[in-house]
């Protein structure tokens, strides 16, 4: 493969991966929703689920999801904890942290797949695609205690908010 055919795959890859990345992210409209003034526990209390991309914030007892905190692209969360200050403080720590979690996963899957594509295009796992390999995966290892340390800051800002229906 020559080199101008290389420098388009990986191009070409950069940009398919910026886009995925664009087309999964939770629009913004739907973060800003705050919680009404007449609320009862069945209908505004936040919980949290997986979801593919990270830990979404569900409200009431249908679930219906209003915001997501992000694995690859962590999005603002600050607005659905904006009327509690403690829900807030740690709805901030979560995002920071997550914000780590998120450029460590990120920069260790783009150094896992170009060591991995690097070495399945020349046929050989040589020096550098081992390196490259190697960096990524351990990027990848490394942002698991952050992206968990978010989770658990963002549990205790849904705790925070949901505190308030217990009186």
């Amino acid at each position: 493969m020559q080199a101008c055919s290389k420098t388009r795959w990986f191009r070409n890859t950069a940009f398919a991966l910026f886009a995925f990345s664009a087309a999964s992210a939770e629009p913004l409209a739907a973060q800003t929703e705050r919680t009404p003034a007449n609320c009862t526990y069945e209908s505004c209390a936040l919980g949290l689920a997986p979801a593919w991309n990270g830990l979404a914030i569900t409200r009431g007892i249908a679930q219906r999801q209003i915001a997501v905190l992000g694995f690859f692209y962590p999005d603002d969360i600050r607005p659905v904890f904006a009327d509690n200050a403690q829900a807030l403080e740690a709805a901030e720590e979560a995002l920071r942290t997550r914000t780590v979690g998120a450029i460590l996963t990120d920069a260790g899957l783009l150094l896992l797949g170009t060591g991995l594509a690097r070495a399945a295009f020349q046929r050989d796992f040589d020096g550098l695609s081992k390196a490259l390999a190697l960096t990524g995966g351990v990027s990848l290892g490394i942002s698991v205690p952050f992206q968990l340390a978010a989770d658990g800051y963002l549990s205790r800002a849904v705790w925070w908010h949901n505190r308030r229906f217990s009186r």
